[in-house]
């Protein structure tokens, strides 16, 4: 090969490796797209038309109640610019905090509560009513699955995927709460 083309083939090979640093690292100046999942841990079956709890950072005081689809998933979309924020997709069924498909500004972390027990080793003093903080960064990056001590579904964890192991509340823990 002609050292004219060695030459042309390296600058190329240059700019392509350019372009998918730059894009990137623009990734995350665009909008981002989280899926929280639930997944019954004692069968591995989707947790659907359910209704998942989402706080973005520490000032959002009322979460967004998020509806999962037929694949037990709830889905939102983080950005770094306000003119795209949209909250106003209402979705009633879940309650009046009930969106589909929120838009919203990306903070360090999000918050997630669902009305499931979650199937992680708990101590005597766990309620199901209890409040999850997940680094957004990390999920973003590589993806969250919670621990499943309720059977042997299990998962991998992709970027920009949270699943949660739950199961339904028991007659006692629904009594007790």
């Amino acid at each position: 090969m002609s050292l004219v083309r060695r030459r042309l083939s390296f600058l190329t090979l240059v700019r392509l490796l350019v372009f998918f640093v730059i894009n990137s690292v623009n990734g995350f100046l665009y909008a981002q797209s989280i899926d929280i999942k639930l997944i019954d841990g004692r069968n591995g079956q989707p947790i659907a038309k359910t209704c998942v709890n989402v706080w973005i950072g520490d000032e959002q005081k009322n979460p967004l109640a998020i509806p999962t689809d037929q694949n037990g998933v709830a889905r939102l979309e983080l950005t770094k610019n306000e003119g795209e924020v949209n909250i106003q997709n209402s979705w009633k069924n879940c309650g009046d905090f009930g969106v589909i498909n929120p838009v919203v500004k990306y903070k360090d972390f999000i918050k997630i509560n669902v009305g499931y027990v979650i199937c992680e080793s708990q101590g005597s003093d766990f309620s199901w009513l209890a409040v999850s903080k997940v680094p957004t960064r990390t999920l973003l990056q590589k993806g969250i699955v919670t621990p499943n001590t309720c059977g042997k579904a299990n998962a991998s964890p992709r970027p920009g995927e949270l699943i949660i192991f739950v199961r339904p509340l028991n007659f006692w823990e629904k009594i007790k709460q």
